[in-house]
């Protein structure tokens, strides 16, 4: 395994729903260009964003190899998220990734039986980093779901010494500077959110965060802006991005309320989420609508 060389901004892409709420890959090639333009170069197939525990073993299957098909030749690499379902369907999907030529895998821990101490959560890594020996792991940090959240540093240095392959973590800024000290040249933090320039003002430049979706120009700008020290704008762009996604995600229902911006931003229809998750009902539409008319952004 070379050195591992992904990173920067990495957009969570979602999966395209058709009305009778089945997957709908026909979108694909255009969200691909569409990221493709925009100077997105990583992608991270099967995460929350992309509702991956709704799917079956097969629809993920399906998902992640439209996704390599169309991204891999736009010089966009594809992480694939195996995690949130039965052990079983985490090791297929895990070989399946390395089969078809994912260029990294990640995982969230088993989310029922949930490990109970960080021997446990890197045995359960070493189980899934088998399955795909070849690939870089990294671990899918999210306690406000996972509901499984030990002392990071202690797992961070256990990790790394006993899983060859392991690279890193999606995790909020308070992990990434609980382990910072701990990182190999070859290894990162993506941050999960969108507060981003906070995390490059302390090192931390790679993220995945949903809204870069949706407006990966303004991403972009509050990054480069706060790596060339010019505060008073990173901080005013960082401000617009926060206050963005916090009149679209006021309707409390976070993964609808993102694709049905998605589409009115770009065009590209995401569609409505899978069951469980519900659509948005009109009146929430309308006013993520108007938000994002009052933010500045033509419909």
């Amino acid at each position: 395994m070379g050195l591992f060389d992904i990173e920067g901004i990495i957009a969570p892409v979602f999966t395209p729903i058709d009305d009778k709420g089945n997957i709908n890959t026909k979108i694909i090639p255009e969200y691909a260009q569409y990221l493709h333009k925009h100077g997105i170069k990583g992608i991270l197939v099967g995460g929350t964003t992309g509702e991956a525990v709704s799917l079956s073993l097969e629809e993920r299957k399906d998902v992640l190899l439209t996704w390599i098909n169309e991204a891999q030749p736009l010089g966009i690499k594809v992480i694939s998220q195996v995690g949130g379902v039965p052990l079983t369907d985490v090791l297929a999907m895990a070989s399946y990734s390395e089969e078809v030529g994912a260029n990294c895998i990640m995982t969230l821990p088993e989310l029922y039986f949930r490990p109970r101490t960080c021997e446990e959560l890197v045995s359960y890594l070493e189980l899934v980093s088998k399955a795909a020996p070849t690939l870089p792991l990294l671990y899918y940090h999210y306690p406000m779901i996972s509901r499984v959240d030990f002392n990071m540093a202690e797992f961070f240095e256990m990790a790394s010494s006993r899983i060859s392959n392991f690279k890193g973590m999606k995790a909020d800024l308070d992990v990434a500077v609980q382990v910072a000290d701990q990182l190999h040249d070859d290894q990162k933090i993506f941050i999960a959110y969108h507060l981003l320039a906070p995390a490059v003002l302390l090192g931390h430049d790679s993220s995945i965060s949903t809204i870069t979706n949706l407006l990966p120009g303004l991403v972009q700008d509050v990054v480069e802006t706060t790596k060339s020290h010019d505060v008073v704008k990173a901080r005013n762009l960082q401000e617009k991005l926060n206050k963005i996604v916090k009149g679209i995600t006021i309707e409390d229902s976070f993964v609808p309320a993102m694709k049905v911006a998605m589409e009115l931003i770009t065009g590209i229809r995401v569609g409505p989420p899978r069951l469980p998750l519900l659509p948005l009902n009109e009146t929430s539409v309308a006013r993520i609508a108007d938000h994002i008319r009052s933010s500045g952004y033509d419909l």
